[in-house]
C-alpha cells in the first residue's frame, strides 16, 4: 500500500530535494504491495511545486540510480507513464510508527462554537487545542475523496489488458503492437468495425497500421478512439494521385526521332527513282 512505499522513500531512499519530493508523489499513489503506479508530469509538477524540465531531469536521475523504474508496453488511463519502485516492494511501515493511532478518536461536529470553553493552551480547533484529528482530515474530505478515485483507477489500471479490450481475438496482435510502440488507444468499436479493422491488418499488415499511427501520434497525446484510427487506416486503401500531365506550351522532346523520319524519306524517294529508271528503260 501507499503507506509502506512511502515510509521506504522516508527512511530507505538516498533522493534529495525536488527527486525526494517526486518519489515521495508516485509512492503515495501505489495502490498495492507491488509499488507500482502511474503518474503524469503534470501532476508530479503540481505536487513538487517545480517546473517541468525539473521535473524532467529528477525522473532521470531516479532511473539513473535505480530507484524508479519504467514499466515498458504499460500506460496509465490518460496515457501517464507506469513507474515501479523496486527497492520498496517488501518494505513495511513499522507497527510502532502505527501505534499512536490506537487511541485516537475523531469527534464529530465542532467544539469551537460560542460559549464553548476552550482548551487549556488555546481553543480546541486551534493548533494547540485538544481535539482528536487524524492527520489529513476524514474520508469525506476532497482530497481524500480524491485519493481514493486515484487508487482505485491505479488498481483498475493494473488489470490485464486483455480483459479490458473489448476486441476480437484476430486484431489482439494490432492492440499489443500499438501499445509496445506507445501508441494509447481507446477500443470500442462494434463487431462490424472490427470486421473492417481486420481486413485493412489483412491487406496492409499490422507493421504498417502501427507506423501510420506512430507518426501520428507525439508524447504526451491523449489515447485517441479506434473509430479515429480506423478512419486514418482506411486512407491506406486509397489509389496514389496521378502524375500531372504537361503544360499545354511544352513541346515534347523528340530526341532523334527527327533524322530517322528523314532517313525514312530520302529511302523512299530512291526506291520511287528506281522503279521510274526501270519503266523508262
Amino acid at each position: 500500500m501507499s503507506l509502506d512505499a512511502m515510509d521506504w522513500v522516508w527512511t530507505r531512499s538516498t533522493s534529495k530535494g525536488n527527486a525526494r519530493t517526486v518519489l515521495l508523489a508516485i509512492a503515495d499513489k501505489c495502490p498495492d504491495e507491488r509499488c507500482v503506479a502511474y503518474a503524469g508530469t503534470a501532476m508530479l509538477m503540481q505536487r513538487a511545486n517545480a517546473s517541468r524540465s525539473s521535473v524532467r531531469a529528477v525522473v532521470d536521475a531516479l532511473l539513473a540510480s535505480g530507484e524508479l523504474k519504467i514499466v515498458e508496453g504499460a500506460k496509465g488511463p490518460r496515457g501517464e507513464t507506469v513507474y515501479h519502485l523496486p527497492y520498496a516492494v517488501g518494505h513495511t511501515l513499522s507497527r510502532s510508527d502505527e501505534s499512536w493511532l490506537d487511541g485516537v478518536r475523531i469527534r464529530p461536529g465542532s467544539d469551537s462554537g460560542p460559549g464553548q470553553d476552550p482548551a487549556p493552551g488555546g481553543s480546541e480547533s486551534g493548533p494547540a487545542g485538544g481535539q482528536d484529528v487524524v492527520p489529513g482530515g476524514t474520508e469525506s474530505d476532497p482530497q481524500n475523496a480524491s485519493n481514493a478515485r486515484e487508487r482505485k483507477e491505479q488498481q483498475q489500471s493494473h488489470a490485464p489488458a486483455r480483459a479490458a479490450s473489448a476486441v476480437v481475438e484476430q486484431l489482439q496482435p494490432l492492440v499489443d503492437a500499438l501499445a509496445a510502440a506507445g501508441v494509447a488507444v481507446r477500443w470500442s468499436l462494434g463487431l462490424g468495425e472490427q470486421r473492417d479493422a481486420h481486413r485493412l491488418v489483412e491487406r496492409h499488415g499490422v507493421a504498417a497500421l502501427v507506423d501510420l499511427a506512430a507518426h501520428r501520434t507525439a508524447p504526451g497525446d491523449a489515447p485517441k478512439s479506434a473509430r479515429y484510427w480506423l478512419k486514418v487506416w482506411s486512407d491506406l486503401d486509397r489509389p496514389a494521385p496521378p502524375s500531372p500531365a504537361p503544360a499545354g506550351n511544352v513541346v515534347p522532346f523528340r530526341g532523334r526521332s527527327a533524322p530517322a523520319a528523314a532517313s525514312n524519306r530520302q529511302n523512299l524517294l530512291a526506291a520511287l527513282g528506281n522503279i521510274e529508271s526501270r519503266e523508262n528503260a
